[in-house]
Parts: structure tokens; sequence; C-alpha cells
């Protein structure tokens, strides 16, 4: 079903997962950004991440993982699960084995199209319709 006008100018993470029951999305916690702190690695950056946030997916009976939502080259852009963080190298290193540069940490809830695009990602990992996320798609 379409959202509404008024329900999309009230978009947050908190309300992306419509099925409560099975779980939420928020930011993660200043102890979740600490306790992914790790060796990145060595390689080249897939891309520059700028006005980013770490998302954390919190799943029933999962501990919670973590993405990376931010801007890359002037368009949204969503990370596979985070693996590791080094945040004095500003660089992070992803489930899939992408590393990114860091810059520009975003501040608070992240900006409506950053939310649309996590919509976008969930049905595009296949879970979006189990937990009543609603539709996005690009044109």
């Amino acid at each position: 079903m379409p959202l509404t006008l008024q329900e999309l100018e009230h978009m947050t993470l908190e309300n992306v997962i419509g099925r409560r029951d099975l779980g939420r999305a928020r930011l993660a916690t200043p102890a979740e950004i600490a306790a992914l702190s790790g060796t990145v690695g060595e390689g080249p950056a897939r891309g520059i991440l700028e006005e980013w946030r770490l998302v954390a997916i919190d799943l029933v009976h999962r501990p919670p993982g973590f993405m990376l939502l931010a801007s890359m080259d002037g368009q949204t852009w969503g990370t596979s699960l985070v693996r590791a963080l080094d945040l004095d190298a500003g660089r992070a290193r992803t489930r899939s084995g992408s590393i990114y540069m860091l810059v520009q940490a975003g501040q608070g809830e992240p900006p409506l199209e950053h939310v649309l695009h996590f919509c976008f990602m969930l049905h595009a990992w296949g879970v979006g319709p189990i937990l009543a996320v609603p539709e996005v798609w690009y044109r």
C-alpha cells in the first residue's frame, strides 16, 4: 500500500519496520560503534561516504546487524553489514569485503532520502515484505 504524504513526511528509521514484533531499525549506540572498532585492513576504498550514519537492525532472536547509510558521489548509498570500523583512520570494512572511507559523520536522524533508500535495500535483500517495510523503487 502506498504511503500518504503525511506518512512520508514523518518517515524515520523507527517506523520503517512495520512488523515491530519481528524487529526494528535505529541508530547504533556509542557502545555498539565502539564494539565494531577494529582493523579494517589494507586495500583501495570502494568510495567515500559522507553524512554517514551507522544503522542498527534489530531482529528477534538475532544479535543486531549494522550497516552504513550515507551519501557517496552525490547519491544515497547503503553498505552491506559492517564488520569493522576504524574511526581514527576514517575507514570501514563490510561483510562483502568492501572498504569505505568515512568523512563527516551525520548527526541525528538520517534525511528522508537515506531512510527511503534503507527501505529499498531491505526489499533488495528480500526481507522487506516479511518485515512490512514500505516498498520504494527507483525509476
